[in-house]
């Protein structure tokens, strides 16, 4: 079957009619194609989460050693305004990242079928963010 032979819109119902007029050889190959699509298509789909969690695991370096910066100076009590008020800018994307890296957590979690504390030991993700 070519692709101007399927139909636009395919439902389910529609996809389950021509899967029930299979012979037996041609069933067990179109489970067998289906099972690779689906394994292909899993793969893509965690590459890119794992990406998502990578990316969103900490600042990018030059933001990162700054933060470090002026972490220690909010620490010390030695931070002036102008610093208070950009150590806040960087922790606010500090936040957001982590949000980002824990949706792509949990949609991992569900990709694979286990508990979201299950995949963050699997990959040896720090629960909290990697700022330091």
């Amino acid at each position: 079957m070519s692709a101007h032979d399927v139909p636009g819109q395919l439902s389910v119902e529609h996809l389950l009619k021509g899967v029930k007029q299979l012979s037996s050889t041609e069933l067990w190959e179109f489970t067998e194609k289906l099972t690779e699509w689906q394994e292909q298509r899993k793969a893509v789909e965690e590459a890119g989460l794992l990406a998502a969690i990578q990316e969103n695991s900490r600042l990018p370096e030059k933001e990162h050693q700054r933060y470090l910066e002026l972490w220690r100076k909010c620490e010390d009590e030695t931070i002036n305004a102008a610093e208070l008020n950009e150590y806040q800018t960087l922790l606010s994307q500090l936040e957001v990242r982590n949000v980002k890296r824990i949706e792509a957590l949990i949609a991992l979690a569900k990709l694979r079928g286990k508990t979201l504390r299950e995949v963050i030991a699997e990959l040896d993700v720090k629960e909290e963010n990697d700022a330091f």
